[in-house]
């Protein structure tokens, strides 16, 4: 735990922790009635990425071994992680996306302001969360980097589950089955990418799955 008590560490995590407010300001703004309110979740917004960041600085290449951003990743990685994005784009827009805009239309944008907005939050935050922190965490805990990455991807479903729980509709559970299994292989991908790529590779590869609801709008 002293890693978290490093000057340099915390010093990065509050640069990284107040960028990632700012990216999710313009998110904030339209999720409150009252303008006051959106202060007060900037700041806990910014306290809580600086703490996740932290563990991310203090852990990741410490008990990964990996840097968090690479410098020889060969090229074929990245053009793999294209046709992953693609590909997930491409799945989602067509099988997930019709029913999901039904049952949780504010879940996805409906014109470019939105979508810049959705965009700067889920790779200021959403990845944080889901990705980044518990990676981190589960590198600190258990013993290598495959139950740390397992761990996250189970993470990942759980926080989905709750999601789809307070989704009004009562969807089938066939439905469900196929939008956790998606979930689940969208999850390990993400790791699997963060693993080999670092914070750019799984960045990208959210800029393509986003890319898709200019379709919809478009």
């Amino acid at each position: 735990m002293r890693s978290l008590a490093d000057p340099d560490v915390l010093g990065r995590a509050l640069l990284a922790g107040t960028i990632s407010a700012v990216a999710c300001y313009p998110r904030l703004a339209n999720w409150s009635q009252r303008e006051e309110a959106v202060w007060l979740l900037l700041a806990l917004v910014e306290f809580t990425a600086f703490a996740m960041w932290a563990a991310v600085f203090a852990w990741h290449e410490k008990h990964g071994g990996r840097a968090l951003m690479p410098r020889n990743v060969p090229a074929p990685f990245w053009g793999l992680t294209v046709a992953l994005g693609a590909a997930g784009a491409a799945v989602a827009f067509h099988f997930g996306d019709v029913a999901l805009r039904q049952i949780a239309a504010t879940d996805f944008p409906q014109n470019a302001h939105e979508w810049a907005e959705h965009l700067l939050f889920n790779l200021a935050m959403e990845q944080l969360f889901l990705c980044f922190a518990p990676f981190a965490l589960g590198l600190r805990l258990l013993p290598n980097a495959t139950a740390a990455g397992v761990t996250t991807v189970l993470f990942g479903l759980f926080v989905f589950a709750l999601k789809l729980r307070e989704v009004p509709a009562d969807l089938p559970a066939d439905f469900v089955g196929v939008l956790l299994a998606c979930r689940a292989a969208q999850g390990a991908v993400t790791v699997w990418l963060y693993r080999q790529g670092g914070l750019v590779a799984v960045w990208l590869f959210v800029l393509l799955l986003q890319i898709r609801h200019w379709f919809a709008f478009a």
